[in-house]
């Protein structure tokens, strides 16, 4: 494997974003780690992808995804390293998804937290949009005013197919 400069940024927290509208059966999932929220007064997130992904197109074509927050690292493995394009990934992989309350997107269902974002700005860098998507609806399953109780839960991607959790200490300063 080549040294990457971004692993120096790793491990980062593994996410799956959701795109398409599920009221026109038009649904992808892929894997994301190059994500960050960006402001709080006006709640927006910002993650990167590939102008060459089908989730690329289906958000610029929508103009809304999803993040999902799950523990299962084989399905982000999975929906990370397959193309929508090729094949539909809901059905290959058995994905259970619902609507969300305020966007017609895909929430996986299940999933210990959920952000619905409507974009607002794309910028292009080289290869990739970094798409920033206003939060419009979020749910989380054991959260507290720290964040989810069990983080320990949570699947950092480390490099590959290398993924890390979190130890269960906790440090108050």
């Amino acid at each position: 494997m080549s040294r990457k400069f971004y692993y120096t940024l790793h491990p980062r927290l593994c996410v799956i974003i959701g795109s398409g509208k599920v009221s026109e059966n038009v649904i992808n999932f892929m894997a994301a780690t190059w994500i960050t929220p960006i402001s709080e007064d006006l709640p927006t997130v910002g993650f990167s992808c590939s102008k060459e992904t089908y989730t690329c197109e289906l958000i610029k074509k929508y103009k809304q995804f999803s993040v999902n927050i799950v523990k299962d690292v084989k399905l982000i493995w999975q929906v990370g390293t397959t193309s929508g394009k090729e094949i539909n990934k809901v059905e290959k992989f058995k994905i259970k998804f619902k609507a969300g309350k305020v966007l017609d997107v895909p929430i996986i269902e299940d999933c210990l937290a959920y952000l619905e974002c409507k974009v607002i700005k794309e910028v292009e860098v080289s290869e990739c949009i970094f798409f920033i998507g206003e939060v419009k609806n979020w749910e989380a399953q054991n959260f507290d005013e720290y964040g989810f109780k069990n983080f320990w839960e949570l699947p950092y991607h480390k490099a590959g197919r290398a993924f890390v959790f979190l130890s269960k200490n906790f440090v108050m300063i």
